[in-house]
């Protein structure tokens, strides 16, 4: 009779294993299922450094002279956290947002389908062009921004002819809304570019030239620089990988 009972007991341990395991399944397949509406499209995340001025994609951004001195950026480097699409309208899903630039822990409520690319390193194309870094599907629908967080930006050059490598702390996340929002169709591939005007970070308003070697050694100059850095970003469709925005559109940073 003892044996029969742990024979009865094991069974029910087993069952209720079994059913406890099908749905957590269902649970995640329903969540899987919530973020992906309308299928998926294979995306393209590129960066080019051309002015905005300019509207060339293939405009040499440095060497830089004025008032006597000369200014030559021969590397720069974003070390990006993270960059997400936000849709147009969310769903009611939770994103955490304990990593941004305040350093908090709230959360916000935002739409689950996001594409999503990072933590990587982007070394800039100074001398034109544009790069690409590896990112996932977009899910099918229509987006208002790209969020791109960034932890640091690395400059190496010469200030006349004196080497710099300095490292500024950026930290920031920078909502980058699209002029005309971001249409996705399922299966059709698209393709972003972030244009990031180098050339403006340490040129001040009246020409002037900012020497890289002296912004870690004074506040003001680092606050200064960061928020040209995070104030730079623009984002947009570009399909044909020119490196100018497919609606025509002129929206910056907006975060």
């Amino acid at each position: 009779m003892q044996g029969y009972s742990r024979t009865l007991t094991r069974l029910i341990s087993s069952t209720r294993g079994a059913m406890t395991a099908a749905a957590v399944g269902g649970l995640i397949t329903a969540c899987s299922s919530s973020t992906d509406i309308g299928g998926s499209a294979p995306t393209q995340l590129s960066f080019t450094t051309s002015s905005v001025a300019s509207n060339n994609s293939s405009a040499t951004q440095v060497p830089i002279t004025n008032g006597g001195h000369t200014l030559d950026l021969t590397q720069v480097t974003l070390t990006i956290d993270r960059a997400e699409l936000k849709r147009v309208t969310s769903n009611g899903c939770q994103e955490d947002e304990g990593d941004d630039d305040h350093g908090g822990t709230s959360t916000t409520m935002e739409d689950c389908a996001e594409v999503k690319v990072g933590p990587t390193s982007v070394d800039l194309p100074l001398a034109g062009g544009m790069v690409t870094v590896p990112s996932n599907a977009i899910p099918a629908g229509t987006f208002r921004e790209l969020e791109l967080r960034v932890s640091s930006v690395r400059l190496k050059g010469t200030f006349d002819a004196k080497a710099f490598d300095v490292t500024i702390p950026v930290n920031a996340r920078g909502e980058i809304q699209f002029a005309t929002p971001l249409v996705v169709t399922d299966g059709t591939p698209t393709s972003i570019t972030v244009n990031v005007p180098v050339n403006t970070w340490l040129v001040n308003p009246d020409g002037s030239l900012i020497d890289p070697n002296a912004i870690l050694g004074s506040q003001s100059l680092l606050t200064t620089v960061k928020s040209r850095i995070t104030a730079s970003f623009r984002a947009f469709e570009d399909e044909d990988h020119d490196g100018k925005d497919d609606h025509g559109g002129d929206r910056g940073h907006d975060g």
